[in-house]
């Protein structure tokens, strides 16, 4: 079997055939030629007879035993009436790209699982030619359909770096994908995408977002007969800092911690924030208390299946006796409680660093005299 038939079969490449294979110290060079003799304009797609010029050019197709491979052609260009004067198209890479279709597809890949520096480091690649490969594949494979027939949707915001930066990210929820993605998170963020919607936009019946001001009035702007509905993660939120709000003003009414009443209601924190069914036994004698006797009807969160019970059991402190000290704050002090500063002594004079430096030097002639009577 020829080296060129082999490399046919390896690489596959559509529309295309080996006519020459060089190897070199560091890659490897496929030169391929087209099956079709007609250029075609990269833009238009328009079949032209005549070329404008030629050139030779290589694109970086996956590696081979290690080594890197390069697929070489005679590129074409075309004059275009539309377009003007444009390369033509080839079947085995995408419109101004210098990777080949399947190195690229590998890249987006990689992209999804692993940051953009070990992508780097794996194929062998520059930083920012990884981001300008993940937004070819993109748009190469983003599908139009995707916003049509939209019934219920979901809003949502995505931080990264170090979350300085937000990401507005909008989800079908019959199909659970994402299918608009922009930077911002305020209102005007979310209007861009209702405005690529137009009129297809009608068919949508139910909005789900995260209680944030912004999105909500984009969507009253944009659909009003829209149901909105709100996260249950931050209603259950909410809820349980509505509950500690409370708490802590019958808490700061009944003296704080100073008091028993205050220190009752300093102990019944999580057995208020929990549900009914994931209480200990302590937790539900003292919600039983608050039935019983007349103490304040504090509110208690209702029960929410197994997301109460992620909450972190309540830890002991060691410190016992800090507010009873911060309670004292402001009250005069008695006489004998009051002792005098202790005077401090002079610091004692820094030496100049020069002045090291020369003392350090004074030694040298020293050493010497020492070493030359040994010497001797």
């Amino acid at each position: 079997m020829r080296v060129t038939t082999a490399f046919n079969r390896v690489l596959a490449l559509a529309g295309a055939r080996v006519i020459d294979v060089r190897f070199d110290a560091e890659a490897i060079t496929v030169l391929v030629a087209l099956r079709r003799r007609r250029p075609v304009c990269s833009r238009c797609g328009q079949v032209y007879r005549a070329s404008y010029d030629s050139a030779r050019r290589r694109w970086r197709h996956l590696d081979i035993a290690g080594r890197r491979c390069f697929v070489a052609y005679e590129l074409r260009r075309v004059e275009c009436r539309d377009c003007g004067v444009r390369v033509e198209a080839v079947p085995w890479a995408r419109p101004d790209a210098r990777h080949t279709r399947d190195f690229e597809d590998l890249v987006a890949f990689c992209a999804q699982q692993m940051a953009k520096s070990q992508v780097q480091a794996l194929l062998r690649i520059a930083w920012d030619t990884v981001g300008r490969i993940v937004e070819r594949v993109v748009a190469d494979h983003l599908d139009e359909r995707r916003l049509a027939g939209l019934v219920s949707i979901g809003c949502d915001e995505l931080s990264y770096r170090r979350g300085q930066r937000y990401l507005t990210n909008v989800a079908d929820h019959r199909s659970g994908r994402i299918i608009w993605s922009a930077p911002g998170r305020n209102a005007q963020t979310l209007q861009q995408f209702f405005d690529e919607l137009g009129e297809r936009k009608t068919s949508i019946r139910a909005v789900s977002i995260d209680m944030s001001g912004g999105y909500e009035k984009a969507v009253r702007a944009a659909l009003p007969d829209a149901q909105i509905t709100f996260d249950p993660f931050h209603v259950v939120a909410l809820a349980g800092r509505a509950v500690d709000d409370v708490r802590r003003a019958e808490w700061n009414a009944k003296g704080k911690s100073r008091t028993p009443e205050g220190k009752w209601l300093k102990n019944v924190r999580w057995a208020l924030r929990k549900a009914p069914e994931n209480l200990t036994d302590r937790q539900r004698v003292a919600l039983a208390q608050i039935q019983q006797t007349q103490r304040p009807a504090l509110p208690c969160l209702p029960a929410q299946g197994t997301a109460a019970s992620a909450l972190p059991p309540r830890r002991s402190r060691r410190r016992r006796g800090a507010p009873r000290r911060l309670a004292g704050l402001g009250q005069p002090l008695q006489a004998s409680a009051v002792h005098p500063a202790r005077a401090h002594a002079a610091p004692l004079p820094r030496r100049h660093p020069r002045r090291r430096q020369a003392r350090a030097h004074q030694r040298v002639p020293l050493i010497l005299h020492l070493l030359v009577r040994l010497w001797w």
